[in-house]
């Protein structure tokens, strides 16, 4: 199947949940660096993610690398070693159409204006050479109000699993 390659835009994105400033932020060593953690304020997924079907609760944070800030990172709670590189989304952007973003709303009774959409990111390393892709196919649906996720997998074939992107 070909895929367009999607050109990541300079600014905007979707509006993540906040996150409540506490003394309840901790600060862990991840495979990327370190990030600062409120367990107080979890991302829950009540059915877990594909492959991680045990593993509820998460936090989004930012992601360490400074070069990397139009990702965020969509860090465990229950495992240290597990997190995603996910890049959030606009409803309007040139990966997914509008309205199957509104059907997987319906479908999860989320309001559009709650909604975070984030895409996990896959890195690819090649000799010297790193791409990026992103799995178009199951996109993160966040309620950023009420804190609930859900990956929400669309039968739809045209999008791929590895959708090629570039910063």
């Amino acid at each position: 199947m070909l895929t367009q390659e999607y050109h990541m835009p300079e600014t905007g994105s979707a509006p993540m949940p906040p996150i409540a400033a506490s003394n309840d932020n901790e600060v862990i060593d991840t495979r990327f660096g370190k990030v600062t953690l409120n367990r107080k304020n979890p991302v829950v997924f009540p059915n877990g993610l594909l492959g991680f079907p045990d593993k509820f609760q998460y936090c989004l944070t930012t992601f360490p690398a400074e070069k990397l800030a139009k990702f965020k990172l969509l860090q465990s709670l229950e495992d240290t070693e597990l997190s995603f590189i996910t890049l959030p989304l606009e409803l309007d952007n040139k990966i997914l159409e509008r309205a199957d973003i509104e059907l997987g709303c319906k479908d999860l009774d989320i309001p559009l204006k709650d909604l975070t959409l984030l895409l996990i990111v896959t890195v690819h390393r090649m000799g010297d050479h790193v791409r990026l892709s992103v799995n178009a196919r199951a996109p993160l649906f966040v309620h950023a109000e009420k804190r609930v996720a859900s990956q929400y997998v669309f039968h739809n074939p045209k999008y791929d699993i590895q959708h090629m992107i570039t910063l």
